[in-house]
């Protein structure tokens, strides 16, 4: 098992410091599109009609217009958990590149460093420095662009989910068909 993670321990060392909060800036980014994920998508156990009308009936007024608010005002809160979740993987996943440009000027910085110290003779301590660099910005490229299409889509299918519970909505507040 320890083999298996040998070769990722092994690259993470290697692209220097900003590799710890390019991983910490990764599991919080995947954990609230997860997070997202599950609210989203329709699951048997997910319930958001029904949690609707629950909430819908404990506080209608009987007056239409005031309702078809409430109905609104309801839909949106059921999908605001959804919706800060979304931007704050939204905002791990535009930090992760500066993250990884951040490690490519660190690593530039120590290549300087050693060119002037050693000058040009050890080329492994050079390599050593680029390596840093172009290791970073390859892991903070390979978070954020996954992380990006994820919210994306995200985004789309909470903003169509809102709409039909908005729908619902207006459809509870008047139940004659009419719109509010």
């Amino acid at each position: 098992m320890s083999d298996l993670f040998r070769p990722v321990i092994d690259f993470a060392y290697a692209g220097g410091v900003t590799m710890i909060p390019l991983l910490l800036c990764c599991t919080a980014m995947w954990y609230c599109i997860l997070r997202a994920w599950f609210e989203v998508l329709p699951t048997p156990g997910h319930h958001s009609h029904a949690q609707l009308a629950d909430t819908f009936a404990c506080l209608c007024s009987g007056r239409t217009h005031t309702d078809a608010r409430l109905a609104a005002c309801l839909a949106e809160t059921i999908h605001a958990h959804t919706r800060r979740r979304l931007s704050a993987a939204a905002v791990f996943a535009g930090v992760a590149p500066l993250l990884g440009l951040l490690g490519t000027v660190t690593g530039m910085i120590d290549t300087f460093d050693c060119v002037a110290r050693f000058g040009m003779v050890n080329p492994k301590a050079l390599s050593t420095g680029i390596s840093q660099a172009m290791i970073s910005t390859q892991t903070g490229l390979v978070v954020a662009v996954p992380g990006l299409i994820a919210v994306y889509f995200l985004r789309r299918r909470a903003h169509r989910t809102r709409e039909r519970l908005e729908r619902f909505g207006v459809c509870l507040a008047n139940p004659e068909g009419g719109t509010a």
